[in-house]
């Protein structure tokens, strides 16, 4: 996934089917030419959450890795999968100098499954 840092994150729709294992990769530029990757570098945390909606109140947090210089993979589980919501959600980035960037958001979609072990 390309992704160009602006005044507003970008938003990039993600769909999962329930219960099933599934990562995703984003890679943050700082220019619309996507030639200078957007410096994660001193990234402190990067945290992933999916709500039903911005407001709601539950959240499942979904982990994440920075591969430098601009790379975040989003390592959902089955047992993750089968907790996250149809909503929202989006990936923040805390920089150990305090400074907070949201890099990219948008609509989850977790389609129900057919096939489980009950």
């Amino acid at each position: 996934m390309l992704c160009e840092m602006a005044d507003l994150p970008e938003e990039h729709p993600l769909a999962a089917y329930r219960g099933d294992s599934r990562s995703w990769r984003f890679r943050f530029w700082s220019d619309s030419d996507k030639t200078i990757p957007f410096d994660l570098d001193g990234v402190s945390d990067i945290k992933m959450q999916a709500r039903r909606t911005p407001g709601h109140r539950e959240a499942i947090t979904i982990p994440c890795e920075v591969t430098l210089p601009n790379i975040v993979v989003a390592h959902m589980s089955p047992s993750v999968s089968r907790d996250v919501p149809t909503g929202r959600y989006d990936i923040r980035a805390t920089w150990s100098d305090g400074r907070v960037t949201t890099l990219t958001r948008g609509p989850v979609t977790i389609e129900p499954d057919v096939t489980r072990d009950d």
